[in-house]
């Protein structure tokens, strides 16, 4: 009878402990490195676009936390507020500001649209400050994309001064890119009792 080779049995490999740490340093830096193709072309962000009368705006999805139909909701006017405050609306039993973007930065008003959608969006509270939360109106939705930051150019002097302000810049297609940190630190957008 043949004998059958036996397979080499590999001895066990024992580490250090620093050389262990060592080594999962070394990876976890390899995986956290973006792709060169990534890095070459700049931070990407990613929007939500959407129309408000002439105006094709995105906003950036990490500051959406919900997106409804106007219709879906029994909203209300509010005496004595804002023009830029359409109204308020109830979600989840909070009260929100519905805020109309044209408005606030001074452009003329347009009737509501029957495919409007309001957007819940909420600064984060990342500094310290009382969270500020509201809905922004859309007259419609159009899809979520992903953009270059690089890529993005400047607001061009035709748009108003009050809505520059708030937008981060502007894409080859016209898409203003909004900036929502500035918006909703901006001070004009509080309504205070008594003023």
């Amino acid at each position: 009878m043949k004998q059958q080779k036996q397979p080499k049995v590999q001895k066990p490999i024992f580490l250090k402990s620093h050389d262990v740490q060592g080594i999962l340093e070394e990876r976890a830096c390899s995986l956290a490195r973006l792709p060169e193709s990534r890095a070459a072309s700049g931070e990407m962000l990613e929007v939500l676009t959407f129309h408000l009368g002439t105006e094709y705006i995105g906003i950036p999805t990490e500051w959406v936390h919900e997106i409804q139909p106007l219709s879906a909701h029994h909203w209300s006017r509010v005496p004595c507020a804002p023009d830029f405050i359409v109204g308020i609306v109830n979600l989840r039993s909070r009260i929100y500001s519905i805020m109309d973007l044209t408005v606030f930065w001074g452009l003329p008003p347009h009737p509501l649209s029957e495919k409007a959608h309001i957007l819940l969006v909420r600064d984060g509270n990342s500094s310290g400050h009382q969270e500020v939360a509201l809905t922004l109106l859309t007259d419609d939705l159009d899809k979520v994309c992903h953009l270059r930051m690089n890529e993005l150019n400047p607001t061009p002097p035709t748009v108003s001064a009050k809505a520059q302000a708030h937008i981060r810049g502007v894409t080859a297609d016209m898409m203003m890119v909004l900036d929502l940190e500035s918006l909703l630190s901006d001070p004009n957008i509080i309504v205070n009792e008594g003023e």
